[in-house]
């Protein structure tokens, strides 16, 4: 399964604010658009890779409720618990490959599910995504697959500017975990990207004990609940918590929309 690390999805009542949070940083966020059939809309921060944070609120929660996009549904049933990351997404240019690896595992594919956005040149974006059904309740969610209506290479020229920043070219190079069960969370992850149990590292750092795989060119690093070393709001369990971002001016934690990010030299 041929895939690259896409965004990291954080869900707040104020995309705004994020947005602004960055930008006073130094970093070039933007506001993304409206997705009119969801009831939601975005503001986003590039990086080098076509990765990208999305900080996504809603314009009608009522059609978000009826939605039957499966984040569209997860996002939902997180604001009821408050703030905070929601999904991670995995970049894909041949869907089909995608659903036919997820079945030879023995899991159920669900969609894949069209969406658009109309950008504020007027441009419209269109994408599709597929998810995994989840049988487990007490492990990670599993993430999502996009694929993007235009070609890598288009993207890559189109979106250069957004990639730079004031403060550089920082790069989006991890992603932090907070899992009820360590074990079975990382064999669901193994499982699902094809990574040799033994090629997964243990380590620790000020957020706690973790152990880290790299999956389409960025690391995920599973943090057993338990064992953090700093207080995690309960209702972002088995979620992201923590997003690290290399090649900054300083080493930094901020906690913004309750979500932490890490930022180092």
């Amino acid at each position: 399964m041929d895939i690259m690390f896409d965004h990291i999805v954080h869900f707040t009542k104020n995309p705004e604010e994020a947005k602004t949070a960055f930008q006073l940083i130094g970093f070039h966020a933007i506001n993304g658009g409206k997705h009119l059939s969801w009831g939601t809309y975005n503001c986003l921060n590039y990086f080098t890779g076509l990765r990208y944070i999305e900080w996504i609120g809603f314009t009608d929660f009522d059609k978000a409720k009826t939605s039957d996009n499966v984040l569209i549904q997860q996002i939902v049933a997180d604001s009821h618990k408050g703030e905070g990351f929601s999904q991670l997404a995995f970049r894909t240019d041949d869907i089909d490959a995608v659903i036919a690896h997820i079945q030879a595992k023995g899991l159920k594919p669900i969609g894949p599910f069209s969406g658009s956005r109309k950008r504020e040149d007027g441009k419209v974006l269109s994408w599709s995504m597929l998810f995994i059904k989840d049988e487990q309740d007490d492990t990670c969610r599993y993430p999502f697959f996009i694929q993007w209506g235009e070609p890598e290479e288009v993207r890559t020229k189109e979106m250069a500017p957004l990639m730079q920043h004031r403060i550089g070219i920082p790069s989006l190079s991890y992603i932090g975990m907070n899992v009820s069960n360590l074990d079975e969370s990382l064999q669901k992850y193994c499982r699902l990207f094809d990574v040799p149990r033994q090629s997964v590292t243990e380590s620790s750092d000020e957020f706690g004990t973790y152990s880290e795989l790299v999956i389409g060119n960025i690391a995920v690093r599973f943090y057993e609940a338990k064992s953090l070393a700093i207080s995690i709001d309960s209702a972002l369990i088995n979620r992201p918590f923590l997003c690290g971002i290399t090649g900054m001016p300083e080493n930094k934690v901020i906690h913004i929309k309750n979500g932490i990010y890490h930022f180092s030299v």
